[in-house]
């Protein structure tokens, strides 16, 4: 009885599918387009519904790494509008295609977006679908195989709004460029926050990641089904060097893999017409999106994430539940820092018996570019079926801690008419945070805010300072000299001097 009180309008998940393959050639892996086809069927297969292909109304496809930046450009092709070519695949016709920006936020996002529209009759039943190919990708490029990996399909998909500059001039001048290079900074400054020596930090890091590894090993969609101990993912080795300081490589995310990932989602009048079963269906109880002060030279500190703060606040509270109900927690795990930071802004701990992660997180179960979430997803909605009336949450990021969505599911239906808040009103809380001025031609003496040492083949190459002026004015500058000192001692807060350079400022000590 307490299934037919449900809003007919209600949107609900009915589907999820996962993908993953480890060890094909080139020549006989799957191409992107096929790789989503195969989830989606999946994900429509695991509905249990009937007609559910020709009743799509909207597709969406997260945005590719070959298309998000020219570093992972591929030499195989393009397609002009995935979605499109996914929706031939699987002989549906839907009114609307979608190929969000770039950010690992997006497939959280694209679920209360697409949520919303179900909810106000915009659509009935919509799919959202991932992938990366970049395993076979470099393996192809290294071995010198031509792949075909594009389609012509003579129009182009929805790509939303575009996103404001995630990185300036100033910025990229200074080193503070790849994720690998800037999520360091962070690190950094939250173990000074924390108060512990750099090698208590490297320790405790250690410690929390190697959960993450068992679980990975567990999950049969993992691409590194590998236990470690806490000592093996922070001990420097020479199959585990430095990669920005204090991050070794066993710390990074796991880009170069073959993964997919699919969730099919529908109004609740649309379950009941097509026959999903009651037991298939989780329902979004909460959602939130947020960002940060776009550039990382603006952030208000680089310890805290106001936008996680006030994001997974409101998220929580639309779902009528505090952090202490959720069964099922997935955080974002590029880099430990991300988890740290969200499990402080969220109010969990991080050694919540709980775990932080239902996949095994991006260094070990696999970082599929922007659609790691999706998984996370599949995730959550698979826990939710197994216990049915838990919650859980996902929290998924983009940029450098810039992009943030967040989802909280059951199997417990909402109850009265759906709605999303529009992110804008929360939004404002965190644009009105000041952010310190920055002096891009600084010169004189000051102290490091945070910093971190960039590894090339294990050698240490430059260090990246983010330091504050007497004046209380921030800047960045460069350090080429004396690296080692940047290393397993006590930086934040000592006091340097910085002159002015071109293209980038430069510090030394005092």
């Amino acid at each position: 009885m307490r299934f037919m009180m449900v809003d007919p309008r209600t949107p609900v998940l009915v589907g999820v599918a996962q993908y993953v393959d480890r060890d094909s050639e080139p020549v006989s892996a799957l191409s992107p387009a096929d790789m989503l086809a195969r989830v989606a069927e999946g994900a429509i297969a695991d509905s249990g519904g009937a007609g559910i292909a020709a009743a799509l109304d909207m597709v969406a496809v997260i945005r590719l790494f070959a298309d998000s930046g020219p570093a992972f450009a591929s030499p195989f092709g393009h397609y002009t509008n995935l979605p499109r070519s996914l929706a031939n695949r699987i002989g549906a016709s839907p009114r609307e295609l979608i190929y969000p920006p770039v950010g690992g936020n997006t497939p959280q996002m694209m679920v209360n977006l697409l949520a919303e529209r179900i909810a106000n009759g915009e659509a009935e039943v919509a799919l959202i679908a991932g992938c990366e190919p970049l395993r076979t990708q470099a393996k192809a490029q290294k071995v010198g195989i031509a792949l075909n990996w594009g389609e012509d399909t003579s129009d182009t998909p929805d790509a939303l709004d575009k996103d404001k500059p995630m990185i300036s001039r100033h910025e990229l001048a200074h080193g503070i460029a790849l994720p690998v290079s800037v999520y360091p900074l962070f690190e950094n400054a939250v173990g000074h926050h924390y108060g512990r020596t750099p090698l208590e930090h490297r320790a405790k890091i250690g410690e929390l990641m190697a959960p993450f590894t068992k679980v990975a090993a567990a999950n049969p969609y993992a691409t590194l089904p590998i236990e470690r101990t806490p000592e093996e993912l922070v001990t420097p080795t020479d199959a585990n060097r430095y990669i920005g300081y204090p991050y070794t490589k066993f710390l990074n995310s796991l880009l170069f893999v073959d993964q997919a990932a699919a969730l099919l989602m529908m109004s609740t009048a649309a379950a009941d017409r097509l026959g999903v079963r009651q037991d298939k269906r989780v329902y979004l109880h909460g959602c939130a999106d947020t960002h940060e002060k776009m550039l990382v030279s603006d952030r208000v500190d680089y310890w805290s994430s106001p936008a996680v703060k006030v994001g997974a606040a409101h998220a929580l509270a639309q779902a009528g539940k505090t952090p202490a109900d959720l069964q099922h927690i997935e955080i974002y795990s590029c880099f430990p820092v991300a988890v740290e930071i969200a499990a402080d802004m969220i109010g969990i701990a991080h050694d919540d018996p709980r775990g932080l992660t239902l996949t095994g997180g991006l260094p070990y179960f696999g970082g599929p570019g922007n659609n790691y979430s999706t998984h996370g997803i599949a995730e959550v909605v698979e826990r939710c079926r197994a216990a049915p009336g838990s919650f859980g949450l996902v929290f998924a990021n983009g940029g450098y801690l810039t992009k943030h969505g967040f989802g909280v599911y059951s199997t417990e239906p909402t109850q009265g008419a759906w709605s999303r808040t529009d992110p804008a009103t929360y939004q404002a809380e965190i644009d009105a945070m000041p952010s310190p001025p920055l002096a891009e031609q600084p010169s004189g003496e000051g102290v490091v805010e945070t910093f971190t040492v960039i590894f090339d083949k294990g050698r240490p190459v430059v260090g990246t300072i983010i330091g504050r002026l007497s004046s209380g004015e921030r800047f960045l500058a460069q350090m080429h000299d004396r690296l080692d000192e940047l290393i397993d001692q006590p930086v934040i807060g000592r006091r340097i001097a910085v002159e002015a350079g071109t293209p980038a400022n430069i510090a030394t000590f005092v």
